[in-house]
């Protein structure tokens, strides 16, 4: 207590026991908990980044669990694709089996020249085949033909209206391609086509004589008949307020070409604008066209919308310039989702003086300082302004920035500082006058008004227009031996012109060659066309073949009726064989060769059944009505490896349902995650997807592999087909695997990663707390060494106080 003195040595010496004593207690905590930093106290710095370090390893330790068990479904799955492909292979083995098995069922019977068989069941299922030596004569085969069902002549297309604008109903056979003009006479009081107005008609120059449509053709065809190079090539046919059609009597020819000049000609509405200014979607002559996420998508969307005929566009890349044209004359500008151009108001500073300097001095303009003479008028002080922004040598970095912010100008005491974009600034220029005597004003009279890039538009323009339209055609399709043409034939040339009368016999050649060079194009050169004695257009196989020649398509009715479609005979040769047998046994390997096979047995008849399914041979002699019923058995070890394939086809649906772990079957289609950091940014998703990207299921459907019946092992070329289909999913699943195998392998690399990873930071941590035993007990057995000779300083200490005691005595 405070009543209690100790002296100078035994109190220092008491202080250094208690400092020993309170780091040994340190030291001893160290060495029991291994750390040398325990709490926030011991150390903060280190306490709190190792309890982040270790937070975040477990954190990772966390993870790995989920990745070991994202390990266990791909190798679960990968044991599914590996039972699957074993299975596979096993179902290949059947079909070689059932390919390679030939025992067929024979019954063997006699013939004689009179006998009739008949076959039913087997691969004829229910069609019944009845054979004689009798229909075995050599017949020689029909040629398809198909011919138009008209009773007069075909030449060409038949007279149709005319489409679009001033249509005519032009009465001439065969149609020319014809350049329509639309010439609103309403827009004669805007001096189109007025008197003595020009324009070219097939390179010819026309004078309008007077302003009627009626007039204006009838100056046309007078002006076309009176060249030699125009004459009787065209027809020109007024459309009362409308306009006025030409003609070309020659189907082959192109349309007139007609050029009006720049004051008459109309002008089609467009709208100009760029990319950046489009907004998510927008709508463009009718329609709604989504913007997409580039120019190119923009631009694809374009396209199809374009498909309706309402607009035309250009676009550059480079720029991201567009421009969508109306497709009709008179129409609207095409866009009206995007803002028009709004352009750009730039701020206007005004700086007027209103005073003369008294003394010398400086002004301040914009924080830029400038010396004005003693007496200088306002106009002087304004001109002194101007002339130190221009003077070249006035080149410090205050007065380069304001002039590539301002555009001075003005005159006498009033400045301007014109603002070189909209933009900058929203506020007057700073004026401060320093020069005694000089006053003035600093105002904005003019708030700046950023531009906006939109839209374009350029009006339609009244005035005269042309339309091309293609000459009358009859399209139909040509089907023969697999292959497809598509035909287009034009009229005969005519037009009711006295001196150009119908030549029908070139044209026919024409025809003829033009539609077999189409027909020749297309891969079909086993039909030829032909016009008959009557003028009727044929179709014809150029051999005796069973083949189907078919017409479809636009016009295939109005030509060739409603059943457009012939089928011939193949040639029969006689037969070579001399014997009964042999000649029936060559009669049914000719007709019915692959579904059941004839022999000679010793002199009878015998015929192997090459099916599954049962065979029923009535069998009459001699021709006298007595049949004598006969079956044969069908191959009952291709029936048994359909079964069998059929059960292993169902184990690949089971196999694959079984291929889960911990709910989880990337077989049956589910998905996958396995994340890969602790912010969860970092995660990869595994599922089983198709060779296109598609996500499914891997199961026999998915690998289209269907069950089989008896009949589908009838044929080997049956069983090859099936044998392909298998041969591609095993191609399917060793693909899956393929990708099953890279997941794996990212998967195994991220969690040996994410291992030595959380073995860092635990390092780290330790590394920051962890105390080093060996120091601490060196520190420790010093510690008590200090301890036991700090006891025994305060041993003598005492004794020294002792020594009082002895004088008492």
């Amino acid at each position: 207590g405070s009543d209690v003195s100790l002296s100078k040595a035994v109190r220092a010496n008491l202080l250094s026991l208690q400092n020993t004593a309170s780091m040994m207690d340190k030291t001893q905590n160290r060495l029991a908990t291994g750390n040398k930093v325990n709490s926030a106290l011991d150390n903060p710095s280190s306490f709190f980044t190792a309890s982040a370090l270790n937070s975040r390893a477990a954190d990772m330790s966390n993870l790995l669990d989920s990745m070991a068990s994202g390990i266990k479904v791909i190798e679960a799955a990968n044991n599914g694709i590996t039972a699957l492909t074993k299975n596979l292979e096993s179902m290949q083995s059947t079909l070689r089996q059932a390919r390679q098995d030939k025992s067929f069922s024979t019954k063997s019977f006699e013939v004689t020249d009179a006998s009739v068989i008949n076959l039913v069941g087997g691969q004829f299922g229910d069609e019944s085949k009845s054979l004689k030596l009798a229909d075995a004569v050599k017949t020689a085969g029909v040629k398809s033909e198909l011919t138009t069902t008209a009773t007069t002549a075909y030449i060409g297309p038949s007279a149709v209206a005319a489409s679009g604008s001033g249509a005519t109903a032009i009465e001439a056979q065969g149609i020319g391609a014809r350049t329509v003009v639309s010439n609103n006479e309403a827009n004669v009081a805007a001096d189109k086509f007025a008197v003595g107005a020009k324009f070219t008609v097939a390179g010819q120059e026309v004078t309008v004589s007077a302003i009627t449509n009626t007039a204006i053709a009838n100056d046309i065809q007078t002006k076309l008949d009176s060249v030699d190079s125009t004459k009787n090539k065209y027809k020109v046919t007024a459309d009362g307020a409308n306009g006025f059609t030409i003609e070309t009597l020659d189907p082959t020819a192109e349309a007139a070409k007609v050029e009006f000049a720049a004051a008459d000609q109309a002008q089609k509405a467009s709208t100009s604008f760029n990319y950046s200014a489009v907004p998510d979607s927008m709508t463009v002559g009718g329609q709604t066209i989504e913007t997409g996420a580039t120019f190119e998508d923009f631009v694809a969307n374009l396209e199809k919308g374009q498909k309706d005929g309402k607009y035309t566009y250009t676009a550059d890349k480079a720029s991201g310039n567009i421009t969508i044209t109306a497709s009709e004359y008179g129409a609207p500008a095409p866009v009206t989702s995007i803002p028009t151009n709004v352009v750009g108001v730039k701020q206007v500073d005004t700086l007027t003086i209103t005073g003369p300097a008294t003394a010398a001095g400086n002004i301040t303009v914009g924080g830029i300082q400038i010396t004005v003479a003693n007496g200088a008028t306002a106009a002087n002080i304004g001109d002194s302004v101007r002339a130190f922004f221009a003077d070249p040598s006035n080149n410090s970095q205050a007065v380069q920035d304001f002039r590539a912010m301002y555009d001075l100008g003005g005159t006498g005491a009033t400045v301007t500082f014109t603002a070189k974009t909209p933009a900058a600034p929203a506020t007057p220029v700073t004026y401060v006058a320093a020069a005694t005597g000089v006053a003035g004003t600093s105002t904005a009279t003019t708030a700046g008004v950023a531009a906006v890039d939109g839209r374009t538009d350029v009006a339609a323009v009244l005035g005269a227009s042309t339309k091309t339209v293609a000459a009358a055609t009859d399209e139909f399709s040509v089907s023969y031996d697999g292959k497809t043409a598509n035909i287009s034939i034009t009229g005969v040339k005519g037009g009711g012109v006295a001196t150009n009368e119908v030549d029908v016999s070139k044209w026919q050649a024409a025809t003829i060659t033009s539609v077999n060079a189409q027909l020749e194009k297309a891969g079909i050169k086993g039909v030829e066309a032909s016009f008959d004695t009557n003028g009727k257009f044929s179709l014809v196989a150029k051999e005796a073949e069973a083949k189907t020649l078919a017409i479809t398509g636009t016009d295939a009715v109005s030509l060739f009726g409603s059943d457009a479609v012939s089928t011939g005979s193949k040639e029969v040769s006689a037969l070579n064989a001399t014997k009964t047998v042999d000649k029936f046994v060559e009669l049914i390997n000719r007709e019915h060769g692959g579904k059941v096979r004839a022999s000679n047995d010793n002199g009878k008849l015998r015929i192997e059944n090459m099916s599954t399914q049962e065979l029923d041979i009535g069998v009459d002699t001699n021709g006298n009505g007595a049949v004598n019923a006969l079956k044969v058995e069908g191959n009952s070890v291709r029936t048994n490896l359909s079964k069998q394939f059929n059960e292993l086809r169902d184990q690949l649906d089971k196999l694959s349902d079984d291929a889960s772990f911990n709910g989880i079957n990337l077989l049956r289609g589910d998905k996958l995650k396995i994340t890969f950091n602790e912010s969860g940014t970092s995660s990869i998703d595994i599922q089983a997807k198709d060779k296109n990207g598609n996500v499914r299921g891997i199961n026999a459907s998915n690998l289209s592999i269907e069950s089989l019946v008896a009949e589908d092992l009838d044929t080997d070329e049956a069983i090859d087909s099936f044998l392909g289909k298998l041969s591609s999913a095993l191609t399917e699943l060793r693909s899956q695997a393929s990708a099953f195998g890279s997941n794996l392998s990212s998967v195994e690399n991220r969690q040996s990663f994410t291992k030595n990873m959380i073995n860092t930071l635990e390092t780290g941590a330790a590394n920051l707390t962890l105390a080093d035993t060996n120091a601490e007990a060196a520190n420790l057995l010093a510690l008590q060494t200090r301890q036991q000779l700090s006891s025994s300083a305060l041993s003598m200490a005492s004794q020294q106080d002792q020594a009082v005691l002895q004088l008492l005595r």
